[in-house]
């Protein structure tokens, strides 16, 4: 049985380009790696980014980037805008070879509010691009995509890594995805580490390491956070019961339930249904949202005003 997260970053296409570009109001991302280099800008709202060393407050105009197979997650107390594009280093391969290699040293790419202008500049281009597919405009978005990183690489330092490194690197990302598939398709399941080492062919106690090496938090913590934020939407969108919305998100026990979402949420599963029932309209129809909500190609060029 799946969850609310099954709309992966990496999944979504708008076209057949080896690129992507999208908006989403974004609520929640549990801890997620994906092939590609994620430049994030953040339109409207305030969001944490957090990774295995840090964690980052982010608000409007601020922009991020993520490195192939870098795990990170994204969490804001009200959905938050959120203008993402995606490419993969083969994009780049023919003419910069060194890009299977490069890793960029900081997720926040600066404090200076001219480059933060200058990105989002460049972004918006794009986007217009992108979105209103006019006549030849992937040429213009590959030139855009192309000033966008010639530019990063300009202003934010990075390094080149030796070729095991990179090897390396892309095998634990490879292994990451697949184990973070495995737990987004089965976490409203009783499911141990012990099944994922099995069919990863693994010893429990390297996956053990594996896992919080990867995703900055043991295994258990981070099924918890995915099924609190199952019953989290469960409890806005439904009158379910709080025994049937428990059971719906993976726990077996009211009492383990109450605890992990307190940890996760700041207060018991009743009394946030109880907090979202005082709110004015407005606000309700915000927290309804879903964890994460991609706009259409339509609903993105009327809100960036394209």
């Amino acid at each position: 049985m799946g969850g609310t997260n099954n709309n992966e970053y990496e999944i979504i296409k708008h076209n057949k380009a080896n690129f992507r570009l999208f908006l989403v109001n974004l609520l929640y991302r549990n801890p997620h790696a994906h092939k590609d280099f994620e430049v994030g800008l953040i339109v409207k709202g305030n969001i944490n980014l957090t990774t295995l060393t840090n964690t980052h407050r982010l608000s409007a105009g601020d922009v991020f980037i993520i490195n192939p197979y870098h795990s990170h997650e994204l969490q804001g107390s009200e959905p938050a805008l959120v203008m993402s594009l995606q490419v993969p280093s083969a994009f780049f391969e023919a003419y910069f070879p060194d890009i299977f290699h490069v890793e960029f040293l900081s997720e926040i790419i600066t404090t200076d509010e001219e480059v933060k202008k200058s990105i989002a500049t460049l972004m918006t281009d794009l986007a217009k691009e992108y979105f209103r597919k006019e006549a030849l405009f992937e040429f213009r978005c590959a030139i855009l995509i192309n000033h966008l990183f010639y530019y990063l690489f300009q202003k934010v330092e990075y390094i080149v890594r030796s070729e095991q490194e990179a090897k390396t690197q892309r095998l634990k990302g490879r292994r990451a995805r697949r184990i973070m598939h495995y737990v987004d398709a089965h976490y409203t399941e009783k499911i141990l580490l012990s099944n994922i080492a099995e069919e990863e062919n693994l010893d429990l106690y390297y996956l053990s390491h594996f896992f919080k090496d990867t995703f900055g938090m043991p295994f258990q913590t981070y099924v918890n956070k995915l099924r609190c934020e199952h019953a989290r939407h469960l409890l806005l969108v439904t009158d379910n019961s709080l025994l049937d919305i428990c059971i719906a998100s993976g726990f077996s026990d009211p009492k383990y339930f109450n605890k992990s979402f307190k940890e996760q949420y700041g207060c018991l599963p009743k009394q946030y249904r109880r907090n979202f029932e005082n709110l004015e309209l407005r606000e309700q129809q915000n927290n309804m949202l879903s964890t994460q909500e991609f706009l259409s190609e339509e609903a993105s060029i009327v809100i960036l005003g394209i």
